[in-house]
């Protein structure tokens, strides 16, 4: 069992390695922005695909979270909300921290290189309840046009779709449905 173990914690490394466009996984980084991400709700597949951009600064990453006048709707306010000063800086600090261990260093690859290998670990679109949900009552009742218009969307989950499907699928979840039974995840 214990080697069971190792060697899922072995793929779990090589995965967020990749996720994060490293050729080597860093715990002091991934550690780091698991605790931003507690303090920063995010939707976790917009925040590593805008990451695949490898952008410069904090700005576009911010599409990812979650606050209150986009329908976070938390009790207790996150720490991004509460000192976004304090936050912002952490983020910034982070970025430039994982921007230099993706950096040209060896000169073995580019950072468009990293940003494409990134682009095919980090999903695009992704199946998310709060989708699925309304196809499903849709079908029960005879119409199937939003479980196709689903699938064709899914057949390509890493690429650049239309700006339609972008719009409609590509976004934070709707704050209607931060509550919904059977929706909310």
């Amino acid at each position: 069992l214990e080697g069971f173990a190792q060697a899922m914690q072995s793929e779990m490394e090589i995965m967020w390695a990749a996720k994060l466009g490293l050729s080597a996984f860093d715990a002091e980084l991934f550690n780091e922005l698991g605790a931003l991400m507690v303090h920063t709700p995010v939707d976790y597949t917009l925040f590593f695909r805008e990451l695949s951009q490898i952008p410069g600064e904090i700005g576009p990453l911010k599409k990812s979270f979650y606050t209150d006048s986009n329908g976070a709707g938390a009790a207790a306010k996150p720490l991004y909300e509460t000192e976004p000063e304090r936050m912002e800086k952490l983020w910034s600090d982070w970025l430039s921290k994982w921007r230099s261990l993706i950096g040209d260093a060896d000169h073995s690859h580019s950072l468009d290189g990293v940003s494409e290998q990134m682009k095919r670990v980090n999903p695009k679109y992704t199946m998310r309840e709060w989708l699925v949900a309304p196809a499903y009552q849709q079908a029960a009742m005879g119409d199937y046009s939003l479980v196709r218009e689903l699938q064709a969307v899914m057949t390509q989950p890493y690429g650049e779709q239309s700006d339609e499907v972008e719009e409609k699928y590509n976004r934070l979840k709707p704050s209607e449905f931060f509550n919904a039974g059977g929706v909310s995840h």
